[in-house]
């Protein structure tokens, strides 16, 4: 079997065994691009996907550039720079490493499926009762401490969260098929049903206050 049919049946059997509608692969060889092969309908090697939460690590590469030229320490409490937050006590090391204690989700209706919010509606909703560990206790993964996290990059850059991440990260490495929202050609979110293995469309929502905890499209 040559190397692009085993590429293929590997692929294959992935999609079928994870149930997933689409996939789109690659295969690196000394950091080029030596195959790229898809499965499922609609996919191209340049179709973008939201990447939900992988958004967070860029969220905290803008965080600990801003630690490195100074303008924050990760001992740093949030209150320092969003004074108005119910978790305003929470350091940057605990919520860059889920250890604030602080909920997973925020208060109000799911936020990847429902139009976002701003900060203040944000805060509002969330005014701190939410912890369900001490910090440093246990890990407990959040979306809304990386929400916080963006708007601390927003603050100390002066600037939205996007606009930073574009000029600090996508803009330096090229990442010109990294946006906010889906430009064509895209994916269309779809979730599987656990028992009938049908389809549904995921809307996609522009997350507001929360997207810096997984708004990003990418290829």
């Amino acid at each position: 079997m040559s190397d692009v049919a085993r590429f293929r049946a590997v692929l294959g059997e992935y999609q079928a065994s994870r149930r997933l509608p689409t996939v789109v692969a690659a295969v690196l060889d000394d950091g080029e691009v030596s195959w790229t092969g898809t499965a499922g309908a609609g996919a191209s090697s340049d179709a973008q996907f939201r990447i939900g939460s992988i958004t967070k690590t860029m969220t905290a590469v803008l965080v600990m550039q801003a630690r490195d030229e100074g303008l924050l320490a990760l001992s740093d409490q949030l209150g320092r720079f969003v004074p108005e937050s119910g978790y305003r006590e929470a350091t940057l090391r605990h919520l860059l490493s889920h250890t604030s204690g602080m909920q997973s989700e925020p208060a109000g209706p799911w936020w990847e499926r429902s139009p976002g919010v701003d900060l203040a509606t944000l805060n509002e909703r969330n005014d701190g009762s939410g912890v369900v560990f001490a910090a440093d206790t246990a890990y407990h993964y959040s979306n809304l401490g990386f929400a916080l996290l963006g708007e601390v990059v927003a603050r100390v850059r002066g600037a939205a969260w996007f606009e930073v991440l574009h000029a600090q990260l996508l803009e330096p490495l090229g990442m010109t098929r990294t946006t906010y929202l889906p430009q064509a050609p895209y994916a269309q979110g779809l979730s599987v049903d656990h028992l009938r293995s049908t389809l549904r469309k995921e809307p996609h929502q522009d997350t507001g206050a929360m997207a810096p905890a997984g708004q990003l499209w990418s290829t």
